[in-house]
């Protein structure tokens, strides 16, 4: 499954893809390169759905007509028409390639433009992206480890063959790491494989935990990553707490903060919590600068992240590869790949 052609090389392309399952399908697993463009909405795929139950499918699809007809029908083939005039290699499927991806297909059809939907649909594809992560070979892993703000995203962006797992799951992988809304798990399992199904020798991550934000790194993916040489970046005090300023804090405020905070003050200790709480409230009392605010991040890395760094570095210390500044490792890397 992991090896299907005629998947490998639609993913490669980036085909642009029409999913004309519902929004909620969308949303609890999407694929890479698709925008969601339904044929029936939420509440109209309910309703067709019990019917199927109760009455069987001719009635189903007899009611999913008379849903969507008349001009709500004619603002969806508008969407999918203009859609493909946009991007006139996209390709449409729905959850099996079935009544949905072909009634669609139909009716692009009868609009002027040809297409046929992607055999086997979002289940097919779900299934090959699977098969990347828990069949295919997997590659040679060099993991990049460090201190809480040593810059290892910003060393990962000078190698090219890399996989930066923070970007796939929007995520920083601290408590302070919020991007915004992550995906779901599904939309970063398949964004991973296809990463993964692009790298030819050796690729380079960023030395993860099993959780990033809310979604789990795959089992076996994750064992493979852990078990890896580690590259470690060596940065001064100063450096990070300058990366912690410009990443997390120059653009934020009190409130954004104190609630990451807040969330780790068990592991903290009462009395620590306090310190680094009203530091931090201090801090932004003040002129933004890296200066009023290194007291806190110094106290927060010193208390909490660094130890917490120490003990798991200790247990994988047979596994270090190299140690050295950015410039040295990009240039370490390279050598080897």
């Amino acid at each position: 499954m992991w090896n299907d052609p005629e998947l490998k090389n639609l993913f490669f392309a980036k085909t642009p893809l029409i999913d004309v399952r519902s929004p909620v399908e969308f949303s609890e697993g999407s694929l890479p390169h698709s925008i969601n463009l339904p044929i029936m909405n939420d509440e109209e795929r309910t309703l067709v759905g019990t019917c199927y139950k109760e009455h069987g499918q001719a009635a189903a699809i007899k009611l999913g007509h008379e849903l969507v007809q008349g001009q709500v029908k004619q603002d969806r083939i508008q969407a999918w028409t203009n859609y493909i005039k946009a991007h006139p290699e996209a390709q449409v499927f729905c959850f099996r390639g079935g009544l949905r991806s072909q009634i669609t297909c139909q009716w692009i059809s009868e609009a002027g433009i040809k297409r046929s939907p992607i055999p086997g649909g979002y289940k097919r594809m779900r299934r090959f992206f699977l098969s990347q992560i828990e069949e295919a070979p997997l590659p040679i892993l060099y993991r990049l480890g460090g201190l809480t703000g040593s810059g290892k995203t910003n060393v990962l962006k000078n190698i090219h063959q890399h996989i930066d797992l923070e970007n796939l799951a929007s995520h920083r992988g601290s408590a302070f790491g919020e991007k915004g809304i992550q995906p779901s798990q599904v939309r970063f399992e398949n964004e991973l494989a296809l990463e993964l199904m692009r790298i030819k020798n050796a690729v380079v991550v960023e030395d993860e935990s099993a959780l990033i934000g809310k979604l789990a790194i795959p089992r076996r993916f994750y064992h493979h990553m852990r078990s890896s040489p580690l590259i470690i970046l060596k940065t001064d005090e100063d450096e990070r707490i300058k990366n912690i300023f410009e990443d997390y804090v120059s653009q934020s405020d009190f409130q954004t903060l104190s609630a990451p905070l807040h969330r780790i003050a068990k592991g903290l200790g009462g009395l620590r919590f306090k310190e680094v709480h009203e530091l931090l409230k201090s801090a932004f009392e003040k002129e933004t600068s890296v200066e009023n605010h290194a007291a806190w991040i110094s106290r927060l890395l010193h208390y909490y992240y660094d130890p917490m760094y120490e003990r798991d570095i200790k247990r994988q210390n047979a596994q270090i590869l190299y140690e050295g500044s950015a410039t040295e490792i990009v240039a370490f890397i390279h050598s080897k790949f």
